[in-house]
């Protein structure tokens, strides 16, 4: 994880070098939620190009691989979710419609939820989908299901009723403990402020940044940029943590 508490201070003398005021806590928090997100996708952009790295024999070996450092960095994310069938019908057939987890990123493998964890093949074209139901010998079996993916999954044969989604999950926070919130972003939380304007943090509930730590410069770089702060010194970014 990386300390909001770390990156606000960051920013904030990044701001006071810059000449740009005070950045207070509720500017902060309205930007920290959109450079995580920015940072998130950046990270998942580039496996794309490691795997062609990989393809064409570039990529390193062992613990210098770039594709290897990236998939370490995303395995934070990887979840498990069991999905059940609702009362929905889809408009052309009768199967089982199941909705995707509200922390949905990206989807790794779909499987039954069954002692046999059979696979289920996945289609993301509805007129393949329909080619598929009118043949006789590619037609979905319990043996082998077939789920058309759009905005929710629908599973063939109409009854499997609970499917086993292993998943990348959306960044959420961390708390002052090290426990993921689900249920939060990364912003920093304060005392009521004085006459003055003073404040304190309070640590204890404040939500850190759901991102590996090597990642904290590319937060504090991306939320200075969204508060409009010029990073001219070079050395700056560096100075901080």
């Amino acid at each position: 994880m990386i300390s909001v508490i770390e990156v606000y201070n960051a920013v904030r003398d990044i701001a006071n070098k810059d000449q740009k005021g005070f950045v207070t806590p509720r500017v902060f928090n309205s930007f920290a939620s959109i450079a995580q997100q920015s940072v998130f996708n950046g990270i998942f952009a580039g496996l794309a190009p490691a795997h062609a790295l990989r393809n064409r024999g570039g990529d390193a070996a062992g613990g210098d691989s770039a594709l290897r450092g990236i998939k370490d960095d995303v395995s934070i994310y990887v979840t498990e979710a069991i999905l059940s069938g609702s009362s929905e019908r889809s408009l052309n057939s009768d199967n089982n419609l199941f909705s995707k987890p509200d922390d949905f990123f990206k989807l790794i493998s779909l499987r039954v939820n069954d002692e046999e964890r059979t696979s289920v093949a996945l289609v993301y074209d509805p007129e393949k989908i329909g080619y598929i139901m009118g043949s006789h010998l590619s037609a979905p079996v319990e043996q082998f299901p077939v789920a058309l993916m759009a905005d929710s999954i629908e599973l063939f044969p109409s009854d499997i009723d609970s499917v086993i989604m292993t998943y990348y999950r959306q960044p959420s926070s961390v708390t002052y403990a090290g426990v993921l919130s689900k249920a939060n972003l990364p912003k920093i939380t304060v005392d009521e402020e004085d006459s003055s304007g003073f404040f304190s943090i309070d640590a204890t509930n404040t939500y850190n940044f759901d991102l590996p730590e090597q990642y904290k410069d590319q937060v504090i770089n991306e939320i200075a940029k969204l508060i409009g702060l010029r990073l001219r010194d070079a050395q700056l970014l560096g100075a901080q943590g």
